[in-house]
């Protein structure tokens, strides 16, 4: 995934050089079409669902609830094709500059934090497979197995950070009308939901909100007019002042502080309680990995085509 994100860079920022001679000379937005209040209200009632299905009160996230949030990246990708295909305005038909440098700018964006999201679910799938190997000894040889097997999970660690903070600034240089504007104002919502979804995923198994913080700066806030704004108000302050995780992942690391200190009447019982909540991660991370490797790889044939169809436009009519 690292190898294709910057082959892909590379390619977007070349073909943007080429083009960066094309005038800004966009009048102002039309009215909001029908079109795009479908899409928006599509998005929120999935929205909705999810922020009536959050449980009030709760000290950490569930990734089994998360991972229905994931679900909006997809369900928004594919309400934005159903919506440029409504206005008759699919991405052949674009203007090279105007959408080019917004779409692709966020799909770019999309790409990189889909590629951290896969390294910490990676980080994650080796440690519970430690702690699995720890498991089939800790019968036989509880000693051997505690000290190098059965520790508690430890989230990725590294310093989070982003190459695109420019996108907002660039966003306001640029004046869009008709479909134009319809499009831009989808790929807005889709970066902002986006960037939150990314933000608090990657806050959560990093255990640092800092994530979350810096994508909620760069998307200039997740309040307001945003469609995720009712979720981001339920766990925005939570992300910001709590150490973020995953009950799930809490749950683990519980039964594993269970383990150690069991007793031998008891340490059979303690195994099988590990061992559930380990099955139960394990099968949430795989179905999130998978279906993050799903949108990568669309996104990325998206944003292909879109870039080939603009290479075939400069091509001189024979």
């Amino acid at each position: 995934m690292v190898l294709l994100t910057e082959k892909l860079a590379k390619r977007y920022f070349n073909f943007k050089l080429e083009n960066r001679h094309h005038a800004i000379t966009h009048p102002q937005p039309e009215e909001l079409s029908s079109s795009l209040l479908a899409f928006k209200s599509y998005v929120s009632k999935s929205i909705d669902q999810l922020a009536l299905d959050l449980k009030p009160g709760s000290e950490t996230l569930s990734l089994t609830w998360f991972g229905r949030c994931f679900d909006l990246l997809p369900l928004i990708n594919k309400a934005f094709a159903k919506l440029v295909a409504d206005i008759d305005y699919p991405m052949s038909k674009w203007e090279i500059f105007s959408i080019e440098g917004y779409y692709l700018s966020y799909t770019l964006s999309l790409l990189e934090l889909l590629n951290s999201i896969s390294s910490c679910f990676s980080h994650l799938g080796q440690a519970s497979l430690s702690l699995v190997h720890g498991l089939t000894l800790v019968e036989n040889s509880p000693s051997l197995a505690t000290k190098p097997y059965l520790k508690a999970i430890q989230l990725q660690q590294g310093c989070f950070s982003t190459n695109f903070g420019q996108d907002h600034d660039d966003e306001k240089r640029v004046f869009f009308s008709g479909k134009e504007w319809i499009v831009h104002e989808a790929v807005k919502e889709m970066r902002s939901i986006g960037f939150w979804v990314c933000g608090v995923m990657l806050s959560c198994l990093y255990g640092d909100g800092k994530p979350y913080m810096e994508l909620r700066k760069i998307a200039g806030g997740f309040d307001g007019g945003s469609l995720v704004a009712t979720l981001d108000s339920k766990i925005g302050e939570q992300l910001m002042k709590q150490r973020p995780i995953f009950s799930e992942i809490k749950e683990v690391n519980n039964a594993v502080s269970n383990l150690l200190v069991a007793s031998d009447e008891v340490r059979h019982d303690a195994a099988k309680e590990l061992q559930t909540k380990l099955s139960v991660l394990e099968k949430l991370s795989d179905d999130i990995r998978k279906e993050v490797d799903n949108l990568f790889a669309n996104v990325m044939t998206q944003r292909s085509e879109l870039i080939d169809g603009f290479r075939l436009q400069k091509q001189p009519q024979k």
